[in-house]
Formats: structure tokens, C-alpha cells, sequence
């Protein structure tokens, strides 16, 4: 007897443990939540490891910039006959570029490469935009499949309960026939569901950088959002940290100093030597050498100068157009965020609720034999077409709050 009550026991057990192996396995994989899928993608992403590799090789650009140059170390030899060398020189030169143009280029260079960082954060703040727009798609997916194999269980439900009903009571043949095309329908929708489930979860993969058919966890829903967002807010974020609008600074500033570089070419440079004079009669002696660039091309460095100036302006005007632009889309992007949250309050409140009673009366009034199977049915579509509606509006809604935080350049 007691080896009976054990045997159901061990089995409930092990049960519970290959549950909860199950869900903790599925906790660890991507796709649960945003955030885990977020992460990953700025860890795996080789757009975003390409954008990072450009701004360091930027950087170390930095490094190079604003040196003197090297030093030219002669050997010369003098009065070379059948006797041979008369005298040995051997000397060195330097050229020092003075006037701060060294400390111009390093400015130069420093400014193009936080213009390089820049670029990079917005390359990895545009992957985490459409990451984000991916997963609501995916999390939109799975609960579609969800809606369509309740659909299909209902209808199912319903078909069986007419099949026995059938040539037993009142229940035609027409309406045997209706519901058993209707299963059908149903069962189509749920293998289309499937797919898209799928396609989305390929998308995901790929933006994240892994293979399409790598497993993901069931999401647990779509993330919560921040409902008290002022346009003149996200706008003021927008200008103070926008990526792009960032980097056109820096372009401006990088502009700027090639131009105060471009005012120095009319500054000589100062080289300085010295040799050693080994004589084979005679003493030893030593020269020294002092000279300077003569600026004479001052067409070349007018010409250079008024580049200089022109590159200035296209920064700027590139710069105030990015911002003019910028206050654009975010605005753009805002009222449509206000619309879709406010179609889909409408939903919540207005058409869910009555389409969820309509259900519950059409059912009463069918299983009463007041209500006809048509309507019925017709009842059963409209929830879900409502209940779909709804998740393509989340899905904007998520989408629309992405790109808002893509131009505000980072979380609202």
C-alpha cells in the first residue's frame, strides 16, 4: 500500500522539478524581456563593434596628431680623392613648426575623434531603437498565436458539441457545415500565426547578431512606458543629447580649428642643425645652421584659407539644419506616440469591454437556443479583431517611444 501512494508521489515530483528546470531554462534565455535583448545586442552586434572600432582608431589618431617631425641625421663626406676623405660630417637636423600649430592639429584631430564617438553612439542608439521595435513585434507575435489557439479551441469546442447535438436535437446540418468551415479558418490562422511568430523571432536574432534560428524565451509582455512625456521636454533632451546633432558639433569645432591652422600657414618654420667636422689634417671642428620657410605661395594659402572658411559654414549650416530637423521628427514622433495611446485607450475602454460581453451573450443565448450560430461566430471574429487591433497599436506604441528615445539619445 504504501509503495502505491510513493509511486504517484515521486512522479508529482519529478514533475515539478522538470517544470521548474523548464522555466528557469527559459528565464535564461534572450527575448524574456527588452532589456535582456538590449544587452545582448550591444554585446554581440558587429555594426556596433565596427562603429566602436572606428572611434578608437579616431582616437589613436589623437596620438599621431601634433608632433614635431622627426629629425634628419646626415653623414656627408668631403673631398673625396684617390687619397680619400679629406673631412667627415656628420650632423642633424630638426624643423620645429612653432606658433601653436601643433597644439592647432592635435585639436584638429581630437575634435574628429569625438565626432567619430559620437557617430558610434548613435550607430548603437539606432540598433537598440530598432531592437526595441523588434521585440514588441516578437512579444505581438507570440500573444497573436496565443489569441488564435484560443479562437481555434472555442470553435472546436463548439463544432464538437454540434456534431453531437446533430440529427439529436433541433442543430441542422448547415450549421454543422458552418462551424466545421470555421475550425478550419481557425486552424489556417493559427499556422499563419505560427509563421509570423517565427519570422519575428528571425528578425529579433539577426538584430541582436545571432544565428535566425536561435532559441528565445517566451516574453513576458510589452515593457512599461513613461506616460508624462512634455514635447518641449523630449525636444530640450533632443539638442543636449543627440548623437548625431553631437557629432556636427564636433565637426563644427574640428572645422574651426583647421581653420585658425589654415591663418598659421603664413608662419614660417624654424629648422635647426648642427655637424661634426672630422678633418684628417687639421682640427676638428663644428657648424651649426639656423633657417626658415619663406611663405611665398600666398595664392595657394589665400585659396587654402578661403576653403578653410567655407568648410566652417558647411558645418554650421549642416549642424543648425540637423537641429532644425531634429525638433521636426521629435515633434513628428511625439504626436503620433499621443494618437496611438489615445486610439488605444478608446479600445480599452470603449470596444474591448462591450465585444467581451457580447461574447458571454451570444454564448448564453446559443447554449439557450435564443441565439443562432451566425452570430455567434460573428461574435467570436469581432473579439479577436479587436483584441489584434490592439496589439498592432501596442506595437506602434512601442515603436513610436523608440524612436522618441533614439532622437532624445537614450532613455526617456
Amino acid at each position: 500500500m504504501m509503495q502505491r501512494l510513493r509511486l504517484p508521489l515521486v512522479a508529482a515530483l519529478l514533475l515539478n522539478l522538470s517544470i521548474a528546470s523548464a522555466s528557469a531554462t527559459d528565464r535564461d534565455l534572450p527575448g524574456v524581456t527588452a532589456e535582456s535583448v538590449v544587452a545582448l545586442a550591444k554585446k554581440l552586434s558587429p555594426e556596433v563593434a565596427a562603429a566602436v572600432l572606428d572611434a578608437d582608431s579616431a582616437s589613436q589618431r589623437v596620438g599621431a596628431a601634433g608632433v614635431q617631425p622627426d629629425p634628419v641625421v646626415t653623414l656627408q663626406a668631403w673631398d673625396v680623392n684617390s687619397r680619400g676623405v679629406g673631412q667627415r660630417w656628420i650632423g642633424a637636423q630638426q624643423t620645429f613648426r612653432l606658433w601653436g600649430k601643433t597644439d592647432l592639429e592635435r585639436g584638429v584631430a581630437e575634435a574628429d575623434a569625438d565626432a567619430a564617438w559620437h557617430r558610434s553612439h548613435a550607430i548603437e542608439i539606432d540598433l537598440v531603437a530598432r531592437v526595441k521595435t523588434a521585440f514588441a513585434q516578437y512579444n505581438a507575435a507570440q500573444r497573436a498565436v496565443a489569441l488564435s489557439k484560443s479562437l481555434k479551441q472555442r470553435v472546436d469546442q463548439l463544432l464538437e458539441l454540434l456534431r453531437l447535438r446533430y440529427g439529436a436535437s433541433s442543430v441542422e446540418q448547415e450549421d454543422v457545415i458552418k462551424a466545421e468551415l470555421e475550425a478550419a479558418n481557425a486552424a489556417a490562422d493559427v499556422a499563419r500565426r505560427e509563421g509570423e511568430a517565427k519570422s519575428t523571432a528571425a528578425r529579433l536574432n539577426a538584430l541582436i547578431g545571432r544565428d535566425a534560428r536561435s532559441p528565445l524565451g517566451a516574453p513576458k509582455g510589452f515593457p512599461s512606458l513613461k506616460t508624462k512625456l512634455t514635447l518641449a521636454g523630449v525636444q530640450a533632451l533632443a539638442r543636449a543629447s543627440n548623437p548625431q546633432l553631437a557629432a556636427t558639433h564636433a565637426q563644427v569645432r574640428s572645422a574651426t580649428t583647421a581653420k585658425k591652422l589654415t591663418d598659421l600657414n603664413y608662419y614660417p618654420d624654424i629648422t635647426a642643425g648642427a655637424n661634426f667636422v672630422q678633418r684628417q689634417t687639421g682640427e676638428n671642428s663644428g657648424m651649426f645652421m639656423l633657417g626658415f620657410t619663406v611663405p611665398l605661395q600666398y595664392e595657394a594659402k589665400d585659396a587654402e584659407q578661403r576653403a578653410a572658411s567655407a568648410s566652417v559654414g558647411a558645418a554650421q549650416a549642416r549642424n543648425e539644419a540637423l537641429r532644425i530637423r531634429l525638433d521636426g521628427e521629435v515633434a513628428e514622433a511625439w504626436f503620433r506616440l499621443e494618437a496611438v495611446r489615445k486610439a488605444i485607450r478608446i479600445f480599452e475602454q470603449r470596444q474591448l469591454p462591450p465585444a467581451k460581453l457580447s461574447i458571454e451573450t451570444a454564448r448564453s443565448g446559443f447554449d439557450a437556443g435564443t441565439t443562432s450560430l451566425a452570430a455567434l461566430l460573428e461574435s467570436e471574429r469581432r473579439l479577436r479583431a479587436i483584441e489584434l487591433e490592439l496589439l498592432g497599436l501596442k506595437i506602434e506604441e512601442q515603436s513610436r517611444y523608440a524612436d522618441l528615445e533614439r532622437l532624445a539619445g537614450g532613455s526617456l
